[in-house]
């Protein structure tokens, strides 16, 4: 799991995501899918900056947030703050050794199991969701729709623009397409002292294609899989929908 491209980025991570939108807009499902099974424990794997987290433990969700970036932690630190969420410093390749199964949800979301850079590296993620998950319990697979990405060639996300540490940032998303393995590239531009200046960050994908992620969860021993295309419940459409959601148990 790529850490190098997320300890570069820091609390600058959360000026691509809109947080607020975006948790008002998952949370009925999330409450209802925790609510069908029980949920009292859950494991976040690549917790990022724990906003997720935070959510779920609001709920009085005992929560092991799991990532193995040091910044990211460092902010989820901040985030979650007062309430019961553990933070691990750990890869897909940790688990379950990591952590104290079972759970009751294991979510990995945010499209971070792409980072799982080969076939072999995400069926071993998938097997540890699998080791730490207890019985009846759920798992919850979100990624962005690849099937579509990799029909239409769209290489640009769109821009996003905020403060991170006292500094204007301007931060673009945009992936090289490879035969197997596509590169996804993080540029930023910081204002600083009336000037711009610019890096970039990179991280190697596997893309997590709709019906390859049935089939290798299955393999990983989940007995049901659901593939949606969005919070809404909606089956997934490769060609259409927004995102990949898979929803195992």
């Amino acid at each position: 799991m790529s850490v190098e491209l997320y300890d570069d980025l820091g609390a600058g991570y959360d000026i691509v995501i809109q947080w607020e939108r975006r948790l008002a807009r998952e949370t009925p499902f999330y409450q209802d899918l925790f609510a069908q099974h029980g949920v009292r424990r859950l494991l976040d794997v690549g917790a990022g900056t724990g906003w997720h987290a935070r959510l779920f433990a609001q709920w009085g969700i005992e929560v092991v947030a799991l990532d193995p970036s040091a910044a990211m932690l460092e902010t989820a630190r901040e985030v979650t703050a007062g309430l019961p969420v553990q933070l691990v410093q750990a890869g897909f390749e940790d688990l379950p050794r990591a952590v104290n199964p079972p759970f009751e949800a294991v979510v990995c979301l945010g499209n971070t199991l792409p980072h799982a850079a080969t076939h072999a590296a995400r069926m071993e993620a998938l097997r540890g969701f699998r080791a730490c998950l207890g019985s009846g319990g759920v798992c919850v697979v979100q990624a962005l729709n690849y099937d579509q990405l990799a029909a239409t060639r769209e290489r640009f996300q769109p821009l996003s623009q905020g403060t991170a540490n006292g500094q204007e940032q301007l931060i673009l998303r945009m992936f090289d397409f490879g035969p197997e393995t596509w590169r996804f590239n993080i540029l930023r531009f910081t204002r600083a002292d009336g000037e711009w200046r610019f890096d970039v960050s990179s991280a190697t994908h596997l893309p997590v294609f709709g019906a390859e992620l049935e089939r290798q969860m299955r393999e990983a021993g989940f007995a049901e899989v659901r593939l949606l295309g969005g919070f809404d419940g909606s089956a997934f459409n490769p060609e259409t929908s927004d995102m990949l959601l898979a929803v195992a148990s």
